[in-house]
């Protein structure tokens, strides 16, 4: 069993996955008071652990014109790394979780496995519906996400997230491939919400949202600058 965070593409050149070089969830409440996880990573390069073998059996793909660019080694190394993000390329996508109508008992939420509806369908497809975007092959596009978490010790969870991938930057708008990255003792990151806001907007719109409110507390996100911006942290106790 791996015990590093990793993300793996099924049916690509690279079966053993990449490991990740960045891995962020965190909360987030938007202007008209709506409440989101955002999650994002960043795979190392993906030939970052491809052993080199004396005895290499592989295809010259520049014999076989028909190979797809999710077959080509070459396309995947020219493409360097993958980013899959609701937050990197600005925010609006992320999941959204006050769908209840109730108060947000964080620890319910994460209960239960989170899913995405927005797979496109044939006819309608728009890239503002989709909850993250990805860097692949170039900037391609992924949905029906499924993320699943395991409490462990410490506040931490290992986190289990898979999805659909359509090669849009080639042309193919069909959702076609599958990833599933496994993320390993991940912290939640606490809540953001608009700079625009004071503490005290914050704190009663918070307060509004949260079950539990008194287990939370601001945290300053930038203590040895003189611009006062803060998250709201669940206390760990």
């Amino acid at each position: 069993m791996e015990s590093v965070n990793k993300i793996h593409f099924l049916n690509s050149p690279y079966p053993n996955g990449h490991q990740l070089t960045a891995f962020i969830w965190r909360g987030r409440i938007d202007e008209d008071e709506s409440v989101w996880f955002d999650f994002h990573l960043k795979s190392e390069n993906y030939y970052a652990e491809e052993e080199e073998e004396e005895n290499n059996d592989d295809f010259d793909e520049s014999e076989n014109e028909d190979i797809s660019s999710w077959d080509s080694k070459i396309v995947w190394d020219n493409y360097l790394a993958c980013t899959l993000s609701s937050i990197y390329w600005g925010e609006g996508g992320g999941i959204r979780i006050d769908n209840s109508g109730e108060k947000i008992d964080l620890d319910k939420v994460i209960q239960n496995d989170l899913y995405t509806n927005d797979l496109p369908s044939e006819n309608d497809f728009d890239e503002d519906d989709l909850a993250f975007g990805i860097y692949l092959l170039g900037h391609d596009s992924c949905a029906n996400h499924r993320i699943k978490f395991s409490k462990k010790e410490n506040h931490s969870y290992d986190i289990e997230w898979t999805g659909k991938i359509a090669l849009t930057y080639s042309g193919d708008d069909e959702f076609s491939h599958e990833f599933t990255a496994s993320i390993k003792n991940a912290e939640f990151d606490g809540f953001h919400y608009p700079k625009t806001w004071s503490v005290e907007k914050a704190t009663e719109v918070f307060q509004s949202k949260l079950a539990y409110f008194e287990d939370y507390e601001f945290v300053d996100l930038n203590p040895k600058s003189n611009k006062r911006e803060y998250k709201l942290n669940k206390i760990n106790k």
